[in-house]
């Protein structure tokens, strides 16, 4: 998987956990958008001092996706998932948020994911964050997934 801090900076995934090591915190968040070829991933790792943030992403494709919004928000959260696995594995005593691009307004059909989507972050040991305080997912992310 290879990792960006814009588009010309490739970074591995060793200097990025080097990078994080510093912080309380890291942010992690994935989003997609659905075109007719497939869909695109995105998922940023970030880390936040105010005011700025700095994330690397890491885009894939994925022919095969479906266009149903349950299936892919669910795709999002594990991909996340996995890179927290990742990080925690290297950096046992970090704080991890998953940012995910689901929303808390019952009103949007995401919603109905939320509860779900909360227990499977929380039960895995990390923080969880939906919409609309999952900035990592819903602006670092979803600005390479266009």
């Amino acid at each position: 998987m290879k990792w960006w801090l814009d588009e010309n900076d490739e970074w591995s995934f060793d200097e990025i956990i080097d990078f994080v090591s510093k912080f309380d915190t890291v942010y992690i968040g994935t989003d997609s958008k659905y075109y007719s070829q497939g869909t695109k991933f995105a998922t940023a790792i970030g880390v936040y001092r105010n005011p700025c943030v700095t994330y690397w992403y890491s885009k894939e494709k994925s022919p095969y996706m479906t266009r149903q919004i349950k299936h892919r928000l669910w795709t999002e959260v594990e991909k996340s998932l996995k890179i927290a696995w990742k990080i925690r594995e290297r950096l046992p005593n970090i704080t991890i948020e998953v940012h995910c691009d689901i929303n808390s307004d019952t009103k949007f059909p995401s919603s109905t994911l939320d509860s779900a989507a909360m227990g499977y972050v929380t039960g895995c040991g990390f923080v969880y964050q939906n919409k609309p305080g999952s900035w990592c997912a819903t602006s670092c992310a979803d600005y390479h997934t266009r």
